[in-house]
């Protein structure tokens, strides 16, 4: 797959990416993970701002590439999805694992509370702060007018 058959088959929209869209997303990230970080939150609350701080970064990417979910067209799963194809597809093994984190996190949220180990918050958050500045120049390189 690529982001042209997803377009194809309207998973995406075309849109028109602006640097004040992708700060704000950086900008978020940055906080859920600065907040993450916070002695005493509950593992399933570091885990739950983690991984919306790769689903921002991911947002991001896809963004600056031109596209976006239509609402209510598995946002959350196809933004994941989308990191393979933004910066590239050294992150296939990284996106599946944030696709299982996204089912975690949908269950922790959603379903029962204590799903998540601290070990499983730690791995997630160490991940995505590897994902911050992987994006930060991606973006410098690719989309500098957006950074």
């Amino acid at each position: 797959m690529s982001l042209q058959q997803w377009l194809d088959n309207s998973w995406i929209t075309k849109s028109t990416p602006s640097r004040e869209d992708i700060a704000g997303l950086i900008q978020i990230a940055e906080r859920n993970l600065a907040d993450a970080s916070l002695e005493g939150l509950s593992p399933d609350g570091r885990f739950s701002l983690a991984y919306d701080a790769v689903r921002c970064l991911c947002q991001a990417a896809l963004t600056a590439s031109g596209f976006v979910v239509p609402k209510g067209g598995r946002q959350h799963e196809r933004v994941i999805e989308s990191l393979k194809f933004t910066l590239g597809s050294e992150w296939a093994d990284e996106t599946d694992y944030f696709d299982r984190c996204r089912r975690g996190r949908h269950k922790s949220t959603y379903e029962q509370s204590g799903i998540n180990q601290p070990r499983d918050a730690d791995q997630l958050l160490e991940s995505a702060k590897k994902l911050l500045p992987a994006t930060k120049e991606w973006l410098q390189r690719d989309h500098p007018d957006l950074i």
